[in-house]
């Protein structure tokens, strides 16, 4: 892993973030102008990532296994983090109920914002296309483990999972189908999912960036009591326990790369809309959002050479 070309690009995305949030504090930033972003970055940009990712990919048979890897990895490295961030909640006796929500808070990062983008940026098409199969896993625990924890009568309904029905994923499926027909895509395909693709990490950054000023004029409190658990899990303890393990699986190096990226990134954003849902702790998400979108700035580049040490 090159930590150089990590801290690059994480230095890069940190000054895209100090641009929004001055355009926030100058200009009023009102909730239809972040659902405008959000919506041009889940239906539009990151789509084209994984397009593009597929139109510039050979799909190989090894390029296949890597994408079974990554999507079984996901799904067992969430929902291990979930179940291990709760049982160190219940050690530091929170609550049944306050630990299983700083569980979802330390155990799903921001891979659709954040994850997809810098593995794009870092890695390539490839790297962008095996983190969206990265995301796929992350959403069916969202909205199947995640939603079922956040549920005080603790019932799991099947028509939570429509949710797993968005772009992104629709663009995977299309574009593997696309791929395994043998047709190239057409020259303008290719050249308009490139072009767009290349929109995704500078807008996640300054959405990021729209947050901060409205969340520090709110005259609420900047920390919750418990704030540090959710931050210490999802960028420090659950990243180097995973990436100790990782660095010992019989794995294909790219992989391992790719790894270090997706798993230390901060807590995943639909946090606030799913506390918003099903518990009375939004503020509690949008401040663990915020601080740890903030810290891994930081932590990133710090895994990545801790990555390099056991390597």
């Amino acid at each position: 892993m090159d930590v150089a070309t990590v801290t690059l690009a994480i230095a890069t995305m940190a000054l895209i973030i100090v641009l929004g949030a001055a355009v926030a504090f100058r200009f009023p930033i009102t909730d239809n102008t972040k659902q405008l972003f959000m919506g041009i970055i889940i239906n539009i940009a990151v789509p084209a990532i994984i397009l593009n990712g597929i139109f510039n990919t050979d799909i190989s048979e090894q390029i296949m296994q890597q994408a079974v890897t990554i999507f079984i990895f996901s799904i067992i490295f969430h929902a291990g983090a979930v179940f291990f961030a709760f049982l160190v909640g219940r050690m530091f006796r929170f609550s049944s109920s306050w630990a299983k929500k700083l569980a979802i808070l330390s155990a799903f990062g921001n891979t659709g914002f954040i994850g997809i983008p810098l593995s794009f940026t870092i890695f390539g098409p490839t790297g962008g296309l095996l983190a969206s199969v990265f995301n796929a896993g992350l959403d069916l625990m969202i909205f199947s483990l995640g939603i079922f924890m956040l549920q005080s009568h603790g019932q799991f309904d099947f028509r939570q999972l429509k949710a797993l029905l968005n772009a992104p994923l629709i663009a995977l499926v299309v574009g593997g189908l696309f791929a395994f027909s043998g047709l190239d895509a057409p020259v303008i395909l290719q050249d308009l999912t490139e072009m767009l693709s290349s929109l995704s990490a500078p807008l996640s950054m300054l959405y990021i960036g729209f947050l901060l000023p409205p969340f520090f004029k709110k005259g609420q409190k900047f920390v919750f009591p418990k704030l540090w658990f959710p931050l210490s899990m999802r960028l420090l303890i659950i990243p180097i326990i995973s990436i100790t393990i990782i660095a010992y699986l019989p794995m294909d190096d790219f992989l391992k790369q790719l790894f270090i990226i997706l798993v230390p990134l901060p807590t995943f954003t639909l946090a606030t809309v799913l506390f918003s849902r099903y518990t009375e702790q939004e503020n509690e998400s949008v401040m663990t959002i915020i601080y740890s979108t903030i810290l891994c700035l930081a932590t990133i580049p710090i895994i990545a050479v801790y990555a390099n040490f056991i390597s």
